[in-house]
C-alpha cells in the first residue's frame, strides 16, 4: 500500500489506495464538480447526460495524467515538493469544509464562485440549463482544470510515477473513486429538493467530511514535507530553553543508563541544572562552610519528595528524572532560595553549547591578562 496521498503507487494494492482517496473525497468532487453534471436543461436526457459527463471526465483525468507521468519521467519530484503541495492542498480543502460549515466565508474568486453555486444546486436541485449528451461531454472535458485540491494532489502522485500509463492508471483509479458520489448526486438532489432541512443536515455532514479530510493532508503534508518534525522541534521545550537557558547552569554527563552533575551552593543562590528524562540522576552539590546558613543549607525538590540537609563539603542526591520534559523546582526549606531542574530530551546539545560557552568566557578572560602584560612590558 502506498504510505502518503502524493506517493508513488506500485501496483494494483496502491491503485485500491488512490481509488479509496477518490471515494473518500468525493463529498468535496461533488461539491467542485456537481454543478457540470447536473446542469441539463429540463429537456435534457439525464442519464444521457450523466454518461457523456462521466465520459469526458474520465478521458480528461486520464490525459493529464498520461501528460503529467511523461512531464514527471524529464525530472524528479522531491518529498518536499510533495509535501508542500499536500500541505497547500490539505488548507484548501480544509477552507472549503469549513465554508460549507457557514464557519469562514471563503473568497477565492473562481473558487469561491464554483463553491457556492454549484453546491447551491446540488442541495436544493435548483439546476438550470439547457443541453444534453454535447454539453455533458464538453463539461466533463472540463472537469480537469477546476481548482481541486486532491485533483492537483492526484496530478502530482502521476507525476511521481515518472512514466504516462502509471499516470493515467492513478488517474483513472482516483476518478473511478469519485464516480458513486456523481453517480447518486442526481437522485440525491431530486430526492432534497422539497426536504430543505435535510439538504442543511446534508451540507453539514459534508463540510464535516471535507474538513476531516483536508486536516488529514495536511497532517501527511507535514509529515512528507519534514515539516512536522521541524516544527515539533522548534515547539519542543528543548528548544525553548536552547534559547533561555542561564548562564550559570550544570549540565549532567550521561553514562551507563545513569547521569552525574556536580553543582556548588552560594549562601542566598543555589544554581540550575540540565537533567535526561528518565534516567537516574546522582547529583553532587559542594558547599564550603562560609556559604551554609539557616537558609541554604537545606535543599528540597517538592515535587520529587526529595529533601536534604547538606553539609560542608560534597553532598549527594539521587533521585530519578521524570520521563516527561520540563522544569521543576528546586529551594531551600523555607523557600527563599530557588533554582531550576530542567529536564530535557537530550543533554548532549547543551552540554556542547556550555562547553563553548566556557571556552569563550576563558578566552575573554585571556585577553585582558595580555593587554596588560604587553601594558607593563
Amino acid at each position: 500500500m502506498i504510505q502518503d496521498w502524493n506517493a508513488v503507487p506500485a501496483a494494483g494494492a496502491g491503485l485500491g489506495a488512490i481509488f479509496l482517496f477518490g471515494l473518500a473525497s468525493s463529498i468535496h468532487c461533488l461539491a467542485m464538480c456537481g454543478g457540470f453534471f447536473l446542469a441539463r436543461g429540463p429537456r435534457g436526457n439525464g442519464r444521457g447526460h450523466a454518461a457523456a459527463y462521466n465520459l469526458g471526465r474520465l478521458l480528461s483525468y486520464a490525459a493529464a495524467g498520461a501528460i503529467a507521468g511523461a512531464a514527471g519521467s524529464l525530472f524528479s519530484v522531491s518529498a518536499a515538493l510533495r509535501g508542500t503541495a499536500a500541505l497547500v492542498g490539505g488548507l484548501l480543502v480544509a477552507a472549503i469544509g469549513l465554508s460549507s460549515l457557514g464557519a469562514i466565508k471563503l473568497r477565492l474568486g473562481l473558487l469561491d464562485s464554483f463553491q457556492r453555486r454549484t453546491a447551491s444546486r446540488i442541495v436544493v436541485g435548483r439546476a438550470s440549463g439547457e443541453g444534453g449528451s454535447l454539453f455533458g461531454f464538453a463539461s466533463g472535458l472540463l472537469t480537469v482544470l477546476m481548482p481541486c485540491a486532491p485533483l492537483q494532489a492526484m496530478l502530482l502522485a502521476a507525476m511521481g510515477t515518472g512514466s504516462s500509463s502509471a499516470g493515467t492508471a492513478v488517474m483513472l483509479a482516483f476518478a473511478a473513486g469519485t464516480l458513486p458520489a456523481l453517480a447518486a448526486g442526481g437522485a440525491l438532489a431530486t430526492r432534497l429538493s422539497g426536504l430543505p432541512r435535510a439538504a442543511g443536515i446534508v451540507r453539514r455532514a459534508s463540510g464535516a467530511i471535507v474538513l476531516s479530510l483536508g486536516l488529514l493532508m495536511v497532517g501527511r503534508g507535514l509529515a512528507v514535507s519534514g515539516l512536522y518534525s521541524r516544527i515539533k522541534a522548534a515547539l519542543s521545550f528543548d528548544a525553548h530553553l536552547a534559547a533561555s537557558l542561564p548562564a550559570d547552569a550544570s549540565v549532567a554527563s550521561v553514562a551507563g543508563g545513569a547521569q552525574s552533575v556536580e553543582t556548588r551552593i552560594e549562601s542566598m543562590a543555589f544554581h540550575p541544572i540540565v537533567v535526561r528524562r528518565g534516567l537516574p540522576v546522582d547529583w553532587r552539590i559542594d558547599a564550603s562552610p562560609s556559604e551554609l546558613n539557616e537558609h541554604s543549607s537545606t535543599v528540597s525538590i517538592p515535587d520529587l519528595g526529595v529533601e536534604r540537609r547538606l553539609e560542608a563539603g560534597s553532598n549527594e542526591i539521587v533521585f530519578t528524572a521524570p520521563e516527561s520534559t520540563g522544569e521543576i523546582d528546586y529551594c531551600s526549606w523555607c523557600g527563599m532560595i530557588r533554582s531550576k531542574i530542567y529536564v530535557v530530551e537530550d543533554t548532549a546539545p547543551f552540554a556542547a553549547a556550555a562547553s563553548s560557552r566556557a571556552a569563550s568566557a576563558r578566552a575573554s578572560a585571556r585577553i585582558p591578562e595580555r593587554k596588560g602584560k604587553e601594558a607593563s612590558e
